[in-house]
């Protein structure tokens, strides 16, 4: 259960690191896009739709690309970092094998339990539909003196 419930809390953190590159990579795109030069576009009819002057030189583009690509860096960093306190999946077939034999004889144990838990819940549900056919003819004899 320990086991479970640290590789739980890891995944989890994986997880979260994960949604903050993902929203860090947006927000570069975007910024990339508000400091790169704009590109001629041509429209359907091959004539140039918009043309604009650079309006970041070439070292300041560089600069913020290179700012922002060490952020995403570090957070595959971090990522990788928290994948690495995983456990080992990997488990030897002998292993797995006798780890099966257990939870089918664990199985086979609860199934037994859930049998005589179901016949006793049978025999309980008997009784009252028993004591339900006593109370329902006592209350139909009842009204039949009643005059009902």
């Amino acid at each position: 259960l320990q086991f479970y419930n640290m590789s739980s809390d890891l995944l989890t953190e994986v997880q979260r690191l994960l949604r903050d590159m993902n929203d860090h990579f947006a927000v570069v795109i975007e910024q990339l896009v508000q400091v790169a030069p704009p590109v001629s576009v041509e429209g359907d009819s091959g004539q140039l739709v918009a043309q604009e002057p650079p309006s970041t030189s070439q070292a300041e583009l560089q600069s913020k690309a290179l700012e922002l690509s060490k952020g995403i860096a570090q957070r595959f960093k971090d990522i990788n970092s928290v994948i690495d306190k995983l456990p080992e999946v990997y488990e030897p077939p002998e292993s797995q094998d006798s780890r099966i034999s257990a939870l089918l004889q664990e199985h086979h144990a609860l199934r037994k339990e859930l049998g005589v838990v179901m016949q006793e819940a049978e025999r309980k549900l008997e009784e009252i539909h028993g004591c339900y056919e006593v109370i329902s003819q006592h209350v139909l004899r009842q009204a039949g003196k009643m005059g009902f």
